[in-house]
């Protein structure tokens, strides 16, 4: 399904939109403008706390971002074209990016823990298929995921 085939959820400056993906995906971010690799995309800010939520991001050991508006609805890939600077809370992309673009993150980058494991579908050539935070073990239900995929 295309983004103009769902509303948009947020406009924001810097030229990205908050959009609904898929009832499988979620919401995303796409970029409105052409971007270049390694451009500080947009600076983000919220509320710091210890609190780990479904759209919060690890700033460090045992704390979280809310409240972003952009930032906690990027999508994952195993593949990403965007990588967060938790240092000076900036969004840079990796790579050259058109307008229309999904924008995205490896959840594993960020994260010691991730709000809930997840089986991945991002189609990239290096991935995971499941997907956990870089001090977590694969759950159960990770295992079984990966067992059925002869993996």
């Amino acid at each position: 399904m295309t983004s103009s085939a769902m509303p948009d959820l947020v406009d924001a400056t810097d030229g990205l939109r908050v959009w609904h993906a898929s009832a499988v995906l979620g919401c995303g971010v796409r970029t409105l403008v052409a971007r270049t690799a390694h451009e500080a995309i947009h600076q983000f800010n919220g509320i710091i706390g210890p609190e780990l939520l479904q759209h919060t991001l690890q700033v460090g050991p045992g704390q979280h971002i809310s409240g972003t508006r952009v930032i906690g609805y990027l999508s994952h890939s195993c593949d990403p074209n965007c990588r967060l600077d938790m240092d000076r809370f900036v969004l840079v992309t990796l790579r050259d990016t058109a307008a229309g673009d999904a924008l995205t993150i490896d959840y594993a980058v960020t994260e010691d823990v991730l709000y809930r494991q997840f089986a991945c579908h991002c189609g990239a050539a290096n991935c995971r298929r499941w997907i956990i935070g870089r001090a977590e073990p694969v759950s159960a239900e990770g295992r079984a995921w990966l067992a059925d995929l002869g993996l």
